[in-house]
């Protein structure tokens, strides 16, 4: 499928709009959603939006008022929802990916820890260091439903004064 760019925005390129009968996706499992009541313009103002576009942006695209656009997401149940649910999706693919390129982030940098030059090994411990505090443990998994989750008591000092 051609790109072409949005106007005001060279760096960010989308597919052009197509029919409302044919429209495509931006990877969101549309087979979830059979649930919400919502024409193929809103499925694809949904896509448009967890893309990244602005409402000016989709609302010239899709032929449509941004007022449409606002209402919708304002008082239509199912589109916020939807778009909600899509949302997550979007954050859930975005986040695996993530990992795994993290995954070989740390095994180049495992590399340069052995490298034979001493600056490169001295840059690769540094740039871990600086990182180290950036990571943080997986939360605690979630009680399964109808089980109660209870957080130790800390074992504290007595109050004084």
């Amino acid at each position: 499928m051609p790109v072409e760019s949005i106007p005001n925005s060279p760096d960010f390129d989308v597919p052009p709009p197509t029919p409302p009968g044919e429209m495509g996706h931006s990877g969101t499992e549309w087979d979830n959603f059979e649930a919400y009541q919502l024409t193929d313009v809103q499925f694809r103002a949904i896509e448009l939006t967890v893309q990244g576009l602005s409402d000016k942006q989709i609302a010239e695209m899709l032929s449509i008022d941004r007022k449409t656009l606002w209402r919708w997401k304002t008082f239509d149940e199912d589109y916020r929802q939807a778009l909600a649910d899509a949302r997550s999706q979007v954050y859930a693919a975005v986040a695996d990916r993530y990992r795994a390129i993290l995954l070989r982030a740390t095994s180049v940098m495992a590399k340069f820890l052995e490298d034979p030059v001493e600056n490169n090994r001295f840059r690769a411990s540094y740039a871990l260091l600086m990182m180290a505090a950036c990571f943080k443990p997986a939360p605690p998994a979630l009680p399964a439903p109808g089980q109660s989750f209870s957080f130790p008591i800390p074992d504290l000092p007595p109050k004084v004064g």
